[in-house]
C-alpha cells in the first residue's frame, strides 16, 4: 500500500487539537470513565478534554504498555519486561502475580478474560532503538504470552518479528502488529491483513474496525536498501543506529543524519512532500482491516511517531511521541 487514495496525504494530525504530555507511550479510557496517559514513570488521569492532569500511579521504571479490563482492573507493562495489575484506584492488586520467566519488554496488553491478560514482548529492550534495529532485524524475538491471574503463564504464539500492538476480534481472538513485516497476524501467525505503508504500532478496536498507530511512513529509500546485503552489512558494523538509513521518531533535522540536505527547499522551509525518515500516521481500517481513512502529519509537521490511540467521550484520541502531546481528533474522525 502507498499513500494514496483513502491514505493519501493530509494534515489532520497538524490540525487538531493538542494537549501536552511528557514522555507519553501509552493510553486507556479507565471503568470511570477517565482518560489515563503514560507520562514516564508515572499514569496521568483526565477527565475531560482541556482539563488539568491528575496523578494516577506511580512506578520505578517507565510506563510501556497499558489496557483496561474488566471490574475497573488497569494493567500495566513497566521497562524491563514486568507487569503491574491496578484496581480502578490506582492500586496494585495482589492477586496478579509476575509472569515467570523474563520478558523483554512489555510494549501491549489486552485482557481476555477477567482471569487471564494477553502480553506484547517485542523482544527489544527498553533503552534499544527500536525503529531502527527492527527495520534492519532479520532475527523474529518476539513472543504473545497469556498470563493467568493465578500467575501462572504460557506463550500463545512466539518467534513474532516485533509485535507492538494488540487487539481483541469481533471473535475474542487476538491480532497482532508487526512493526518491521507491515502485517496483522492471529495468535497462530496467520497473516489476516499486510502492505501497510508504515512502521506499525498498537491496534485498537473501534466502532467499525479498527485504528492502527504508526510510528513512521515506510520509505522506498530504506525498502531498496534492504536488497544490498553488503551494504547492509557495512552499515550494522560500522554506523550507530542512530545514523542509519532507517525509520526515526522524531522529526528533528541535521546535517549529519541521512537525507537531510533533501529535506530543505526554498528559503530553508521544510516542504510536506520532502524526504523524512519520521512522519505521522494513524490509519482507521475496517472490519476487514482494509484502511478506509487516515490522519497525518507530514515532513513539515511535528507530531509523528503516533504510538497509540483510543476513544474517549466520542472522539478520537492519540499520542505523538514526537511531539509529546494527545491529539484529538475529534467524533467521527
Amino acid at each position: 500500500m502507498t499513500l494514496e487514495g483513502v491514505l493519501g496525504p493530509n494534515g489532520r494530525l497538524d490540525e487538531a487539537l493538542g494537549m501536552k504530555v511528557e514522555a507519553p507511550d501509552a493510553l486507556c479510557v479507565a471503568s470511570d470513565g477517565r482518560l489515563l496517559c503514560s507520562s514516564g514513570s508515572h499514569i496521568l488521569a483526565l477527565s475531560g478534554w482541556g482539563g488539568t492532569f491528575e496523578r494516577w500511579a506511580k512506578f520505578d521504571a517507565p510506563v510501556t504498555a497499558l489496557c483496561a479490563g474488566p471490574g475497573g482492573l488497569v494493567a500495566v507493562g513497566l521497562a524491563g519486561g514486568s507487569v503491574a495489575v491496578l484496581d480502578p484506584s490506582g492500586a496494585p492488586t495482589t492477586d496478579w502475580s509476575q509472569p515467570p520467566g523474563r520478558l523483554t519488554s512489555v510494549v501491549d496488553c489486552v485482557f481476555r478474560s477477567p482471569d487471564e491478560l494477553l502480553l506484547v514482548d517485542c523482544g527489544y529492550g527498553a533503552n534499544d532503538n527500536v525503529l531502527a534495529l527492527a527495520a534492519w532485524d532479520d532475527e523474529a524475538r518476539g513472543q504473545l504470552v497469556a498470563l493467568n491471574r493465578s500467575g501462572g503463564a504460557s506463550v500463545v504464539a512466539s518467534g513474532l518479528h516485533c509485535p507492538m500492538g494488540i487487539s481483541l476480534d469481533g471473535q475474542g481472538g487476538a491480532m497482532v502488529s508487526l512493526l518491521e513485516h507491515a502485517a496483522i497476524v492471529d495468535a497462530t501467525g496467520k497473516v489476516r491483513q499486510s502492505g501497510y505503508p508504515g512502521y506499525l504500532g498498537r491496534l485498537r478496536r473501534i466502532a467499525g474496525g479498527y485504528a492502527l498507530a504508526c510510528l513512521s511512513r515506510r520509505d522506498p529509500l530504506i525498502e531498496f536498501l534492504k536488497t544490498e546485503h553488503a551494504f547492509k552489512t557495512e552499515m550494522k558494523a560500522k554506523i550507530a543506529p542512530r545514523h542509519w538509513i532507517a525509520p526515526r521518531s522524531n522529526p528533528e533535522f541535521s546535517h549529519d543524519l541521512p537525507i537531510e540536505l533533501g529535506a530543505t527547499r526554498l528559503f530553508g522551509e521544510v516542504k510536506p512532500w520532502a524526504p523524512s525518515f519520521s512522519y505521522g500516521l494513524l490509519i482507521r481500517m475496517d472490519e476487514n482491516m482494509m484502511p478506509v481513512g487516515s490522519a497525518q502529519s507530514r515532513a513539515n509537521g511535528q507530531r509523528h511517531a503516533i504510538s497509540d490511540v483510543a476513544v474517549w467521550n466520542g472522539d478520537l484520541i492519540a499520542i505523538s511521541k514526537a511531539s509529546g502531546e494527545i491529539v484529538n481528533l475529534g467524533r467521527g474522525a
